[in-house]
């Protein structure tokens, strides 16, 4: 006869099978990227080469960036190569004529912010905004900008071909660093001043929001983009962007790691309830049976009855906030436990009802043979009646037991790092809803897929022993 696999064989075959699946998608996926990206862009000529650089660094600097404005005003750009790449990409060498505003400015950036602070000091902060100093010193910035020496230098800039056809030029902090003197550079620089010397003393302007604005935005950089332009169709720019998400969210600095240890909580606290529900809940269920049977056990199935009620009367929520913070905290018993403790006695209600109904199932002519027998009642509880039950309840157990490894996603909120803690946990760091979410439902899915196909099996096997 065929040796049939054991649980233990199918499930691990089920998740290699799942590992083995998700990693040929996520290759898919990288494939149809790559290949979606290798194609030339179209040609242009040195003209239209010169004529898009200059639009777009043009249309760089914000409207209110005096200084930034007046750099544009000197540059000038001369394409003298063009060669085409295998992704779209346009690689365009050219030569370059600026001025080292960045130099200039940083030559006066403490005069100046010694000067602006005065200003906003005497007018006060009530009654002075960004706006107003910015208006007030764009002559004192430009002026500083105007002693900065001629720069002549060679750079190559990259254009994409967009999916539409249209062209993008590509621009790096680094190009419009060098594009604009070094003014990024300064800009950064004055993001991260916290102090000023005035007089030989140093002033904290840390928490001068509007004196910092409004000095920034005389030099800034607020229309442009440093990320590369997507070039591929829709399918291939969704795909990509999930690609990255996925890297973002899972991949850098291992924030899988947090699933897995989520997910290990999750099966603990889920196996630990089980395994209390299923003890209890057999209790409960003897005790009632007992009782509507025999009548004995009088007070225990009026403790038993007040417990399921309570239970199934009140939120799994509620019951886990009342038994941490109310009656185990003060203990000094840790949320694991108390998550345990929770989880397993609201599990016990229902399976004591599943367990009674499944006993009272049994017809009362299978006690009546086992005590003609001379087997004790306990004994033909054991022997006849609870292996017929067993068989009866199998799936509303398994439904109790899904049921419960979903109610475990509560116990974030006593601060239990289990599975959707991990998700949530996830999302505060990247900012990202979908990924993390859709992630931690995607793998509660899978578990009650694997559970109820192993019921599947378990009640297959029943089966072919009653035959």
């Amino acid at each position: 006869m065929k040796k049939k696999p054991s649980l233990i064989t199918i499930i691990t075959a089920v998740v290699l099978s799942l590992a083995l699946l998700g990693g040929v998608v996520f290759l898919g996926v990288e494939l149809i990227i790559e290949l979606g990206d290798r194609s030339p862009a179209k040609e242009i000529t040195v003209e239209q080469a010169e004529s898009l650089i200059n639009d777009t660094v043009a249309n760089l600097p914000a409207a209110t960036a005096s200084g930034t404005k007046f750099v544009k005003e000197n540059i000038r750009i001369s394409v003298t190569d063009i060669s085409y790449g295998d992704y779209k990409d346009i690689r365009i060498t050219c030569t370059y004529e600026t001025i080292g505003a960045g130099d200039a400015f940083m030559k006066y950036k403490n005069d100046i912010l010694t000067e602006a602070y005065a200003y906003y000091t005497e007018q006060g902060s009530a009654s002075i905004n960004a706006t107003a100093l910015q208006i007030a010193f764009k002559d004192r910035v430009c002026n500083a900008i105007k002693e900065a020496e001629p720069i002549k230098d060679t750079l190559t800039l990259t254009a994409y071909e967009l999916a539409d056809g249209s062209l993008s030029v590509h621009l790096s902090d680094a190009t419009v660093d060098a594009l604009y003197g070094g003014l990024l550079s300064a800009q950064k620089n004055l993001t991260e001043t916290k102090f000023i010397n005035i007089d030989g003393r140093q002033v904290d302007i840390a928490n001068l929001t509007t004196l910092r604005t409004g000095m920034m935005n005389l030099i800034a950089f607020k229309n442009y983009d440093s990320e590369v332009p997507e070039t591929a169709g829709w399918l291939i720019a969704a795909l990509t962007e999930f690609s990255k998400e996925f890297h973002r969210n899972f991949i850098e600095e291992a924030r899988w790691k947090y699933i897995v240890k989520g997910l290990g909580t999750t099966l603990a606290i889920t196996g630990c309830a089980m395994l209390i529900g299923v003890l209890l809940g057999f209790l409960v269920a003897v005790t009632r049976v007992s009782h509507d049977k025999n009548g004995s056990f009088p007070i225990l199935n009026a403790i038993c009855q007040a417990y399921l009620s309570v239970i199934r009367g009140t939120p799994v929520m509620v019951q886990l906030l009342i038994i941490y913070f109310v009656l185990l905290a003060p203990l000094q018993i840790n949320k694991f436990v108390a998550a345990v403790i929770c989880f397993g006695i609201n599990s016990g209600a229902y399976v004591a009802e599943i367990v009674r109904g499944g006993i009272m199932s049994v017809d009362g002519g299978q006690i009546e043979a086992g005590r003609s027998l001379g087997l004790s009642y306990p004994q033909t509880m054991l022997s006849i009646v609870f292996p017929q039950a067993f068989k009866a309840v199998l799936p509303s157990l398994a439904n109790e037991f899904i049921v419960l490894l979903k109610e475990t996603s509560v116990a974030f909120y006593i601060g239990v790092a289990d599975l959707t803690q991990s998700g949530i946990l996830i999302r505060s760091i990247t900012f990202s809803n979908f990924m993390p979410l859709v992630a931690i439902a995607v793998i509660y899915w899978i578990m009650v897929v694997i559970l109820t196909k192993l019921v599947s099996l378990l009640e297959r096997r029943l089966r072919q022993s009653e035959r």
